[in-house]
């Protein structure tokens, strides 16, 4: 058995080519070094106009169900892939706002690590990861893998 310094990682996908990147490094990390995993794909809700809210937008009620279609499927494909892999695994589908569901997931589940995707620009915009991947790294108390 190899040694790692991580026994369970928080894998966070939405369907994007760079989650699903991601996706697939944890999952061969997870194969190699028989870790745990956990994917959590975060369905964020949308913003309507109210005349009386804070800033005149309020959030809806309830997520399209396509996105939340979508999603599902998306955790479906994860769990087929470390299903085939043999690798213990927990899909989990959470509303809210993404950097925050990624954090009190990887708290919940006692995760050692996260692993996100990064959209792999070039030019100036290659010093930054995106507003959640950012804020994730920033935030979160365990070490962050990004992969490009």
């Amino acid at each position: 058995m190899n040694e790692t310094p991580f026994a369970r990682i928080l894998i966070a996908t939405g369907g994007s080519p760079w989650s699903e990147r991601a996706l697939t490094v944890g999952l061969e990390m997870a194969k190699a070094y028989h870790l745990e995993v956990v994917v959590v794909a975060v369905l964020t809700p949308g913003y309507v106009p109210q005349r009386n809210a804070a800033r005149g937008l309020a959030t809806t009620s309830a997520v399209e169900e396509g996105v939340q279609i979508l999603a599902q499927r998306v955790l479906d494909q994860a769990a087929m892939a470390a299903e085939a892999a043999g690798i213990r695994y927990r899909c989990e589908l959470r509303e809210g706002r993404a950097v925050d569901e990624i954090l009190k997931a990887a708290e919940s589940h006692a995760c050692d690590l996260i692993i996100i995707g990064s959209r792999g620009l070039s030019g100036a915009s290659r010093f930054t990861l995106g507003e959640t991947g950012n804020e994730v790294l920033l935030k979160a108390p365990m070490p962050v893998l990004v992969v490009k």
